[in-house]
């Protein structure tokens, strides 16, 4: 009963936001985002609740529902468009995207053995769904802008506020919480419904953990991500606009809610202890400098520095440590180091060989071999599918593969036009940001993680990048007391 209340709740909260979105579309992009931060937690929490699966399956689904709204609206606003003669002018992204597109629905009709492909149909699905989010979201971002400035305040508010409370739970569930609590609210149901496998102690996710050379392990921020990987790969997406509007005067924010979110934020990133992305969240902090030149940034600069060295070097001792029955150690060993952290460290010399296969692949298959030989979720698939750049090669060959990373290119480029032509506007030029300086610290990680099949990222990365095409395109000058409705009438 009390799965199916809060279910109920949920869907009403789920009405309010489609209402939301009906009005302004651009308002998708913060419930977009902002959900994923809190989706896995509140599957987990309905499956331990034995919910009927399928209101969790209703649930589930709720973010296809506002994309399958919004696909509605832009053809709407296409058939009006063409009706009236006045079709937009694309840009050479736009044509890009297109082929990408054209190319993926092709790959998905072929049937697999052609490719000798071994992927079925529910592994392509999943392939597919993934990848066509990419342009699909570059459209919605192309398409719906913010009607008023009050409509980024409303996004912005939405995104760092579930930033804010992402690192306030993870700083609670990490350091207060017994980590067999996560048992007990439904973690191992959790990756049974998405079909996932993990051989970590008692079958919580392994990623929970970071080996110690003494055989016991330390505990990583899980958050409402359910997962360390999605806090540091959106977290260092956000860190761009939390930075910008962090002194912004005239955001609509309140400045004690810009500060705690920014600091909530890096917290989250740092505590993820995921090692390349704490190192390039201060290489991030560099290029916001640079760019920003804001004196506050020269204190915040080094201060990120040196947390990022602390957590890297220093965090074993002073994290949650746990023996293999996930008891928490009462004395801290004298001499204690994570497994890992040079040249020889296995995580390191695994990403390291899973590339190398996947290069190897690459070039073995130019046509690739199917969507799905990548995908993990409903069997194995050789080893690979690690890199989100390379998934994309050795599954839909080099073709759609060097579309994806021209596609990924001109979106930093956009965005770093986007940024100049808007950037006395910390409001209008922070999701420019988004796509130039958060899109360039992520490359990294597309090149050895599967960040596309983190959802959060897949709406906050591309939904930026079609926004930034616009003010690069049409050079749009902001008149005095005009805020964004000069951009609004060029986009239309």
């Amino acid at each position: 009963m009390l799965g199916i209340i809060l279910a109920l709740a949920l869907l009403a909260l789920y009405v309010a936001a489609i209402i939301a979105i009906i009005r302004v579309p651009f308002r998708a992009f913060g419930v977009l985002v902002a959900g994923m931060a809190f989706h896995n937690f509140i599957l987990m929490v309905l499956l331990r609740l034995d919910t009927p699966a399928v209101m969790v399956r209703v649930i589930q689904l709720w973010k296809e529902g506002i994309l399958l709204l919004l696909a509605a609206m832009v053809a709407e606003r296409a058939w009006r468009a063409s009706r009236s003669g006045k079709l937009p002018q694309l840009s050479p992204i736009d044509w890009v995207a297109g082929a990408f597109t054209l190319l993926l629905l092709v790959y998905l009709v072929m049937p697999a053995r052609i490719l000798h492909g071994e992927a079925g149909l529910a592994r392509r699905l999943v392939e597919f769904r993934q990848l066509f989010q990419i342009p699909l979201l570059y459209l919605y971002g192309r398409v719906f802008w913010p009607a008023r400035r009050e409509d980024l305040t409303w996004a912005f508010r939405l995104i760092l506020g579930a930033a804010g409370v992402v690192g306030l739970f993870g700083i609670v569930e990490l350091f207060f919480v017994p980590t067999t609590t996560w048992l007990s609210w439904g973690v191992t149901q959790l990756s049974d419904w998405l079909h996932y496998a993990y051989n970590g102690p008692q079958h919580i996710p392994d990623y929970f953990f970071q080996t110690t050379s003494n055989g016991l392990l330390l505990r990583r921020m899980v958050s409402t991500y359910v997962s360390p990987l999605g806090i540091a790969y959106t977290g260092l997406l956000i860190v761009p606009l939390a930075v910008t509007l962090y002194d912004a005067r005239r955001s609509g924010l309140k400045p004690w809610f810009r500060g705690a979110a920014l600091a909530l934020l890096i917290a989250a990133i740092l505590l993820s202890v995921t090692r390349l992305a704490v190192g390039l969240l201060a290489v991030e902090m560099v290029l916001l400098l640079l760019l920003l030149r804001r004196r506050w940034l020269w204190i915040g600069v080094p201060v990120v520095a040196v947390l990022a060295l602390t957590v890297l070097f220093e965090y074993v001792h002073f994290g949650p440590l746990l023996t293999i029955d996930l008891k928490p150690v009462g004395n801290r060993p004298a001499v204690v180091t994570v497994v890992g952290g040079s040249a020889s460290d296995p995580s390191v010399r695994g990403h390291v060989a899973t590339l190398k296969t996947d290069i190897v692949y690459a070039i073995k298959h130019p046509l690739g071999t199917g969507l799905g030989s990548s995908i993990h979720q409903f069997g194995t698939s050789g080893g690979r599918g690690e890199s989100a750049i390379f998934d994309v090669f050795d599954d839909a060959g080099v073709v759609t593969g060097l579309l994806y990373l021209a596609l990924y290119a001109l979106a930093l480029y956009c965005g770093f036009r986007a940024w100049q032509a808007v950037r006395e506007d910390p409001m209008a030029s922070a999701i420019p940001l988004v796509a130039c300086v958060g899109g360039l610290v992520l490359a990294p990680l597309a090149l050895t993680s599967e960040v596309n099949g983190d959802f959060s990222v897949t709406f906050l990365f591309w939904w930026a990048a079609g926004y930034s095409v616009t003010p690069w395109v049409q050079r749009v000058a902001r008149p005095a007391g005009n805020t964004l409705s000069s951009l609004r009438a060029a986009q239309a």
